[in-house]
């Protein structure tokens, strides 16, 4: 999640060089072929390309606004996970007695988040959004790591190394943390540690994390409808290709100089229609390693704390600080 109110100049150049780039040659290649070779003819009237050009606006709009639901959806679905977390553990610590039972269990709920949050950042090919410049932004992060490296450092960080290794092959290793927690409060159950009511009570709290890993699942394995997506990105470009030969007409009127006012005014306009659809593309995948990110690892280490806090616990890990103003 980007946190900085202010863009720089260079923020500016790095997600929009090559569109500036690409605009120039060809804003400056239509000048040249107007006024010094003499071929009028490639002018076309402004007014069409100006109706193409709001018809682009209202269509990026449309799928900035779908971008932007996901965004706030996930969120939202992240907000809930750490609500629940915050009720199951306080549930849990004034159900169960045993210290040793509190944190084996709370443990393992800090365990589960961390693998839901590698998970749900794990690449899917045909799913990621098809630039990398908001991954090049942060790159050089240690959030942006293989699944498999990451998660095996989790479990060792945890002195679960043992487990790692039962559990490395399953395709949900998330869902199968989670099963494991409803066997132990079933186990809890069975012990007559807990009566029948509270048991119901913590396994309706942790159906209600399946339901919000499903939902954050859903929104990373369905990707923006394509139709929408690529159509999007079809109209701008097109819009942007005919934008020079749509203003040489017009500049020219300006006096003989007036025609190199085609190169600044179709690199500055091409460079707003672009930069909106990026912002639609960069948003539509909250859980893509991107600026745009919905934070979960800020999220997910706001709620261990608020865990270990709970078990009385003083030595807490830091808060996740920003990196390049971006909170991941």
């Amino acid at each position: 999640m980007l946190i900085n109110k202010k863009i720089t100049l260079n923020e500016i150049w790095f997600f929009g060089r090559k569109n500036i780039i690409q605009t120039l040659i060809l804003s400056i290649i239509v000048v040249v072929i107007y006024q010094f070779f003499g071929f009028k003819l490639i002018a076309i009237p402004f007014l069409p390309v100006a109706s193409i050009g709001t018809a682009v606006a209202f269509y990026v709009g449309f799928k900035n606004n779908q971008s932007y639901d996901r965004l706030w959806e996930a969120r939202r679905l992240w907000g809930g996970i750490t609500n629940t977390s915050r009720i199951l553990t306080a549930t849990f610590i004034s159900l169960v007695e045993d210290k040793t039972k509190q944190r084996a269990f709370l443990n393992r709920h800090i365990a589960y988040i961390n693998i839901l949050r590698l998970q749900l950042r794990k690449t899917i090919p045909w799913a990621t959004n098809r630039e990398d410049y908001h991954k090049q932004f942060v790159s050089e992060s240690d959030e942006v790591k293989e699944f498999d490296i990451a998660i095996k450092e989790l479990f060792d960080n945890l002195d679960k190394a043992e487990i790692f290794e039962k559990v490395k092959h399953k395709g949900n290793i998330a869902s199968y943390t989670l099963k494991y927690q409803f066997e132990t409060v079933t186990k809890l159950k069975r012990e007559n540690i807990i009566d029948d009511y509270e048991h119901s009570d913590l396994t309706k709290l942790l159906a209600e994390l399946y339901n919000l890993q499903g939902g954050c699942e859903r929104i990373k394995t369905t990707p923006l409808f394509r139709q929408y997506s690529l159509f999007s990105r079809i109209f701008v470009q097109l819009f942007i290709l005919l934008l020079p030969f749509a203003l040489v007409s017009e500049m020219s009127k300006f006096g003989d100089y007036g025609i190199f006012l085609v190169v600044p005014f179709s690199i500055l306009i091409s460079w707003v229609f672009m930069t909106m659809e990026q912002i639609g593309e960069s948003s539509e995948n909250p859980f893509d390693n991107g600026v745009g990110d919905t934070p979960i690892s800020s999220i997910c280490r706001n709620i261990e704390i608020d865990i270990l806090e709970m078990l009385d616990e003083t030595n807490l890990p830091p808060k996740i600080e920003p990196y390049n103003n971006i909170l991941l």
